[in-house]
């Protein structure tokens, strides 16, 4: 086999989703970019690799399915010297076949056409007994035949739940299951299995295939587990390999599209949609009001010190400094600064304070941080006081009514960008193993959000119920500019600032989901040694291509 080449050349982004060896695999792909072709490519090599193979195509309909077994068979003929038999609109051999009388009646006009009431299917056989079949989708089609699965455009089938089920069982004996759409709204089976894989933000993943490390028993089948804490019994190895290929990505890897004329001839949602690969109902609000009201909880809270410390130890006990971890966004003037204070327990953090600072002065935020990293005996102040007396306006609520001893932080990540600079320098040379300075970089912004959002969809964060922090969540708007990079941000509001408790929000659980990946039980087996917003990753676009010598 190794010597075979086609004569047609895969792109690269073709060629990660046809040579991608893992069992379970989807797509959330642009429109028109090529993908089917790809997945023909890989139904022909899966046969010629071995024989006795069945590789069983489900399109969204008849037409569609006959297109992707025509482009199998042009996939065959570019190999020189490679036969095979193509029977295309053939009765489905697992449907009730269509009898000869019928036949002869429906000549005679006496009956229905049995083109009209029957099945069809499009086959082609190879000498090694091996078989490509493309069918229309439904329930019966996909539990027609026993083998290999693709379904293609799987967002646009009719039944598509039902669908699934039927082809996910049929591939149980170590069959491959591949599942390739553009969006289709937030809505339907393949909107949940993109939602395991992180493939539903509009984003691009910083390295393809996605692989989410560990998963639960159950994630095959894209269900989500809402659970505290998951033990390491619970954990397995995700099965699902995720790609994700928008019309940017695309043409920077060779697809022959013109983005302006395409982007000019479109309006904004089929733009997003078809193209960006936005599930469009999220191209506006980032966090939803539902999605925040599930991680509401009566037990996290944003006075530090407050109520004792929550589930992980008796009320009266403080948290280990190794479970907490905080987030600070800085601002003096215009906006409020704020460090959001976090505890990790299991893989769920539980908000434990919230710290505004409204126009307070560098020197007086500084020695708050340090009271925090530092547990050197200091009482948060009351009022506008901080740690020690200051001349600044009254602080608002989100403030501790009495002193309370502070506990230490293990790690906090700061906004290093602007002013920010020079106080992160300052608290690093104090603490240089629990200070990190982070710039707030579009690209950083947005790893962040993802992260931020993807903690909250699969159940581990518990926010406090506060009016000031949901409207900052809900404040931060995603966009996506002409060169289809994905923008965050927030307006200013005079009352409630701008978006700052979600970015210290985020900046915590990035410091704390470094600590949680560095745990053996749940190490991600795709994440970066360095935290989400550092360095940059291995990826595996750059790495030799397994296979790609038979293309």
């Amino acid at each position: 086999m190794a010597e075979l080449k086609n004569m047609t050349v895969l792109r690269p982004y073709q060629r990660r989703w046809a040579n991608d060896p893992a069992r379970l695999a989807l797509a959330v792909k642009a429109a028109q970019i090529g993908y089917s072709t790809a997945s023909a490519a890989w139904a022909v090599i899966t046969c010629l690799s071995r024989p006795k193979q069945l590789v069983v195509l489900l399109s969204r309909s008849e037409r569609q399915s006959l297109e992707l077994a025509e482009k199998c068979k042009a996939w065959v003929d570019g190999y020189r010297g490679v036969m095979a038999d193509y029977f295309p609109g053939r009765p489905f051999a697992g449907a009730d076949v269509v009898r000869p009388d019928q036949i002869a009646a429906g000549r005679r006009g006496e009956g229905p056409s049995p083109l009209r009431t029957s099945i069809l299917q499009h086959e082609i056989r190879f000498p090694n007994r091996s078989r490509i079949i493309a069918l229309a989708a439904n329930p019966e089609t996909a539990r027609g035949y026993t083998g290999h699965v693709v379904l293609d455009e799987f967002a646009f089938h009719a039944d598509a739940e039902a669908i699934f089920k039927a082809a996910y069982r049929q591939t149980t004996l170590g069959y491959s299951l591949k599942v390739l759409s553009t969006p289709n709204g937030q809505q339907g089976k393949f909107w949940e299995l993109a939602k395991e894989l992180g493939l539903d933000l509009g984003v691009r993943p910083q390295r393809q295939p996605v692989r989410q490390g560990l998963g639960t028993r159950n994630q095959g089948l894209g269900t989500r587990d809402q659970g505290l804490a998951l033990s390491p019994q619970s954990l397995v190895p995700n099965p699902w390999s995720g790609h994700w290929t928008d019309v940017h990505l695309a043409v920077e890897e060779g697809a022959p599209i013109d983005i302006g004329t395409t982007r000019a001839g479109c309006d904004e949602d089929t733009w997003l949609q078809e193209y960006c690969c936005q599930f469009i109902s999220q191209a506006s609000e980032w966090i939803s009001a539902d999605l925040l009201q599930q991680c509401v909880s009566s037990e996290a809270t944003t006075v530090l010190g407050a109520g004792g410390w929550g589930l992980g130890s008796p009320r009266t006990q403080s948290p280990t400094p190794s479970t907490l971890y905080a987030g600070w966004d800085i601002a003096r003037k215009r906006d409020l600064s704020v460090i959001w204070i976090t505890e990790l327990l299991g893989d769920v953090t539980w908000t434990r304070g919230v710290i505004e600072m409204a126009k307070m002065n560098v020197v007086d935020q500084v020695r708050e941080a340090r009271a925090l990293l530092g547990a050197r005996g200091l009482g948060l102040g009351t009022g506008n006081q901080g740690l020690c007396p200051s001349p600044q306006p009254p602080v608002p609520a989100l403030r501790p009514q009495s002193p309370v001893p502070s506990p230490r932080i293990s790690r906090m990540s700061i906004d290093m960008s602007g002013m920010g600079l020079a106080m992160v320098e300052q608290l690093q040379r104090e603490f240089p193993d629990q200070v990190e300075g982070v710039e707030f970089t579009a690209s950083v912004k947005e790893r962040l959000a993802v992260l931020a959002r993807r903690r909250l969809e699969e159940g581990k964060v518990r926010l406090p119920d506060d009016p000031r922090v949901r409207h900052a969540f809900r404040a931060v708007r995603k966009s996506v500019n002409s060169a289809g990079q994905a923008r965050f941000d927030a307006g200013h509001d005079s009352h409630y600032g701008h978006a700052d408790h979600f970015w210290a929000f985020a900046l915590a659980e990035a410091a704390a989901d470094s600590a949680l990946n560095a745990r053996p039980e749940f190490r991600d087996a795709s994440a970066a040694s360095s935290p989400v917003f550092l360095g940059t990753p291995f990826d595996e676009e750059l790495a030799p291509i397994e296979r790609e010598a038979i293309f």
